[in-house]
């Protein structure tokens, strides 16, 4: 299991690190418990652009598939996989923190190791979107090659027995209504379906 783990969060850290164009880390909370699903917000106006789609099985069954997404304000990775087990609904599953934390972790290690320049990591909360709990968090990275930073959000929840992760970069600087662009696009990608995307093309393998 650990080395599923240490696979996949390597391909979601990779696929992040990919811009289109493109302090040290803090320490983190526990999640706050999630607030009511707030009414519907004035649409977004970001269209965003379906690129690719991947798929990670082929180096190991159960690190499932990747979908990205571009706009003029960022772009957005789209992760359903299962590790190979069948997780419990919402973020209640006894494995469900250890793999939110280990996501954090990694962004850690990634700046320990070079990759960013510096991540700042903001607070764990839980937010109800389209009748699923999702854990959220922020990053504010750094690449430590060209010194452009950006906006980073991980989303992740348990949907038909399988882990639906969301990955958010948006440029800076970040437009002011941010998490009402996160939350339409999920809510969105969630109706229509995360798994197999309208006009997804032929899954590459990684």
């Amino acid at each position: 299991m650990k080395l599923l783990f240490a696979l996949l969060l390597s391909a979601l850290l990779c696929a992040c690190a990919s811009a289109p164009n493109t302090a040290p880390a803090a320490g983190t909370t526990a999640a706050t418990p999630p607030a009511a699903e707030p009414a519907p917000a004035p649409p977004a106006g970001v269209q965003w652009r379906y690129i690719n789609s991947k798929s990670y099985e082929a180096l190991n069954t159960g690190l499932g598939n990747s979908h990205r997404f571009e706009s003029s304000v960022g772009w957005i990775d789209v992760y359903v996989y299962d590790m190979k087990r069948a997780w419990q609904p919402g973020v209640d599953d006894p494995q469900f923190d250890e793999h939110f934390k280990s996501t954090i972790a990694e962004v850690q290690r990634a700046t320990a190791q070079g990759m960013y320049a510096s991540a700042r990591i903001g607070p764990t909360r839980d937010v109800r979107i389209e009748g699923l709990t999702f854990r959220t968090v922020s990053f504010r990275l750094v690449h430590a090659k060209d010194a452009k930073a950006y906006d980073s959000f991980t989303y992740l929840a348990v949907r038909n027995g399988k882990l639906l992760k969301y990955r958010m970069s948006f440029n800076t600087p970040t437009p002011a209504n941010v998490e009402a662009i996160a939350r339409e696009f999920i809510e969105r990608n969630v109706r229509t379906g995360p798994d197999t995307p309208v006009g997804t093309r032929q899954l590459r393998s990684t």
